[in-house]
């Protein structure tokens, strides 16, 4: 069945937009030697779409995700999870946000203990509360309106505006006249629209930038020994706090807790029942 040139021509920006953001969330992995993957051929996984397991065994297909250590040939640990929407309409956005957070939190979960940046690139018309919803759970949000896309394109001749009264003829030119635009052209409205949006973008790229290059504040250690004491009043428990003075010699470790705290805020709390555990988890954290 043939495409609509509504559904065409939402192609065209949303296309559009994924190219343009590429820009500078790639120049951001390079200058700060991460491994930046997004669709298209690698040789460390299959096909050309970046699928990420979740901690349930469930796949996901994400937009942009960073890398620290990763190559071609090898998939590297998560730093960043980016996932990219064009919306024209509000009616659609608070599904797209749940889409989102449905897809990144689950693989979140799995990498907890390094606490990936989740990062929503977003345009055309998101409803406040669909963007809130995402800042809630702990998103970064990018978010470009539809009218700073179509000010970038008109300020090149290029008028791409329509809602829902735009008939399909005029649809149909708009699709011809983009389709008839040089990709010289094309590529100067990315430019333009980010030089429109520099502000926002810059806000967005600091806030990955503090959280891929946060740094270790402290580490937080604490061993308990003990055995559980079951008693039956309160009285024989305060008489019990009373009288207990030190770890009894018999006393066997029961778990050891660590909180790392990270010099943007963030923290990790987390429990090990033994050394080894502890010392594995603490080899792998940066």
């Amino acid at each position: 069945m043939a495409k609509s040139p509504s559904h065409i021509l939402g192609e065209l920006i949303g296309n559009f937009f994924e190219n343009a953001m590429k820009k500078p969330i790639e120049k951001f992995s390079v200058e700060n030697d991460l491994y930046f993957d997004t669709i298209g051929y690698r040789k460390a996984r299959k096909g050309i779409k970046v699928t990420w397991e979740d901690a349930d065994g469930n796949h996901h297909d994400l937009d942009y995700v960073l890398e620290r250590g990763g190559t071609e040939a090898n998939i590297g640990l998560p730093v960043a999870f980016i996932e990219l929407a064009w919306r024209r309409y509000t009616k659609h956005s608070k599904n797209k946000a749940q889409e989102i957070s449905g897809a990144i939190n689950p693989i979140v979960e799995r990498f907890k203990k390094t606490q990936p940046f989740k990062g929503a690139i977003l345009s055309g018309e998101f409803t406040s509360n669909s963007l809130e919803q995402l800042r809630s759970q702990g998103f970064s949000v990018l978010y470009i309106s539809f009218n700073d896309l179509v000010s970038s394109f008109r300020a090149k001749g290029l008028d791409i505006f329509f809602d829902e009264d735009t008939s399909s003829e005029e649809l149909s030119r708009i699709v011809d006249n983009w389709k008839a635009t040089p990709d010289s052209v094309l590529a100067e409205i990315r430019d333009n629209l980010l030089r429109r949006c520099a502000t926002k973008i810059n806000t967005f790229i600091e806030e990955l930038s503090v959280s891929v290059n946060r740094r270790i504040e402290s580490i937080h250690i604490l061993p308990l020994h003990g055995s559980s004491i079951l008693l039956s009043s309160v009285d024989s428990a305060i008489k019990y706090i009373n009288d207990y003075e030190s770890i009894p010699q018999e006393a066997e470790l029961q778990y050891i807790e660590i909180i790392v705290r990270y010099t943007n805020g963030s923290h990790i709390d987390c429990h090990f029942k033994n050394k080894q555990q502890t010392i594995d988890f603490l080899s792998k954290i940066d």
